[in-house]
């Protein structure tokens, strides 16, 4: 696992500075005016939408501790700014292979609201992504269940091209 030590400095400035606008952003989106916008993040090869709502904050991957007696998918528990974060890798969890620390893992801390103190480690984060902006390719919606629940995946990209949905 990489250390912050074996980061380069300029990418953790450039990481702090987008963590904040990023947090910022959150902070600010439920006071907009009924736009539909999701949290776009990738998690190792494939990208997803976050309900904004599910969504605390980005940081860079803590150390983490393992937890013995747990399923490979629970990597440990964190300690981001005092609070105990336990660290899901849901790539695993789906039955794919396990994100790998060369990838510069990030880890996205979900919100207090959800009465969990988690995390789920991701890739990459986009930014936030306006539902409007975004085109759904054609014939590319897929259900399936992951547990009890439902989940809708669907796939497309930003009108300008550049990004996941």
């Amino acid at each position: 696992m990489a250390t912050q030590r074996d980061v380069n400095p300029r990418q953790l400035v450039k990481l702090r500075e987008f963590s904040t606008q990023l947090a910022q952003r959150l902070k600010e989106a439920p006071n907009l005016p009924n736009e539909p916008t999701r949290l776009a993040v990738r998690m190792g090869t494939e990208n997803y939408l976050v309900e904004m709502g599910l969504a605390a904050e980005i940081v860079s991957l803590p150390e983490i501790a393992r937890v013995p007696w747990t399923k490979p998918w629970y990597r440990g528990l964190a300690n981001v700014r005092g609070r105990l974060v336990g660290v899901v890798d849901l790539q695993q969890m789906m039955g794919r292979e396990p994100l790998s620390a060369d990838l510069g893992l990030q880890l996205l801390v979900l919100g207090e609201g959800l009465g969990v103190a988690a995390g789920i480690l991701i890739t990459r984060a986009f930014g936030i992504r306006n539902l409007k902006d975004l085109r759904i390719a054609r014939g590319a919606c897929i259900a399936s269940r992951l547990g009890a629940q439902p989940v809708s995946r669907s796939r497309g990209h930003d009108t300008d091209g550049t990004g996941p949905a």
